[in-house]
C-alpha cells in the first residue's frame, strides 16, 4: 500500500503528462505484479464493491479523532471529501506492517460479509497504523470513488512502456469484464489466451 499511495501522491502533485507517465511505469517495473493488477483495475475504474456505508465510516472516525459529530460533520463540508477529510483527522499512532495493495484489497473483498463490530475494528485499525496518504488512499478504496485525473489511456502508455508492449494492443487487451480476482498481470498483460479476447472490439 505505501509504494502504490506513494505514486498517487506524485501523480496528485504534477499536472505535467509526461511526469504521470514516468511515475506509472517506474510503479509498473517495481510493483509485484499481483499489486500492479489491481493498480489497473482500479486505475481503469475496476473496484471492489463498497464493504461499509461512508455514514459507518462517518462516526467512526469522528469517534477515533475525538471529535463531536457536528465537528466532524463541518469539517467533512469545509473538505469536501471524506476520504481526505479522515486522513487529516486521524492520526498514525503507530507503524503498520505495510501491507501490499493487493492484501489490502483482498482483507476489504472478504470482510464485506463479516459482522460490523468485526469491520469496525479492522478499519480503525488501519487507519492509526497508515500515515497521512496510505489513509486517504485506502478510504478512496473503500468509498468506491476512486478518481484522480488518470484516464485509462494514459495508464495504458505507461504500462506500455513497462512491459513494451504496443500501446493499442494492451488497450484491446485491458477491454472487456475482467477482475484481478479471477485472473493474473501474466494472463491479461503479458500472454492472454487469444480464443479469450476474439469477440473483443478494437477501442
Amino acid at each position: 500500500m505505501r509504494r502504490f499511495a506513494g505514486l498517487i501522491e506524485q501523480l496528485d502533485n504534477t499536472n505535467k503528462t509526461n511526469h504521470k507517465v514516468e511515475a506509472l511505469t517506474n510503479y509498473f517495473n517495481e510493483a509485484p505484479k499481483k499489486d500492479a493488477l489491481w493498480a489497473i483495475a482500479l486505475l481503469s475504474h475496476r473496484r471492489p464493491s463498497r464493504p461499509v456505508t461512508t455514514t459507518l465510516m462517518r462516526q467512526w472516525a469522528a469517534e477515533l479523532a475525538d471529535l463531536p459529530a457536528w465537528l466532524f460533520e463541518e469539517s467533512y463540508h469545509i473538505v469536501g471529501d471524506l476520504a481526505e477529510t479522515i486522513a487529516l483527522l486521524v492520526h498514525q499512532e503507530a507503524e503498520g506492517d505495510h501491507p501490499s495493495l493487493s492484501q489490502c484489497i483482498e482483507e476489504i473483498i472478504t470482510f464485506k460479509t463479516k459482522v460490523e463490530a468485526e469491520k469496525k475494528s479492522y478499519i480503525l485499525n488501519r487507519w492509526k497504523r497508515f500515515n497521512n496518504f496510505e489513509r486517504f488512499v485506502f478510504n478512496k478504496i473503500l468509498t468506491g470513488g476512486f478518481r484522480i485525473g488518470i484516464s485509462q489511456k494514459l495508464m495504458t502508455r505507461a504500462l506500455s512502456k513497462a512491459v513494451e508492449i504496443d500501446e493499442n494492443i494492451l488497450a484491446h487487451r485491458l477491454m472487456g469484464r475482467w477482475s484481478p480476482e479471477t485472473i493474473t498481470f501474466e494472463e491479461l498483460v503479458l500472454d492472454p489466451n487469444p480464443e479469450d479476447q476474439i469477440s473483443q472490439p478494437y477501442p
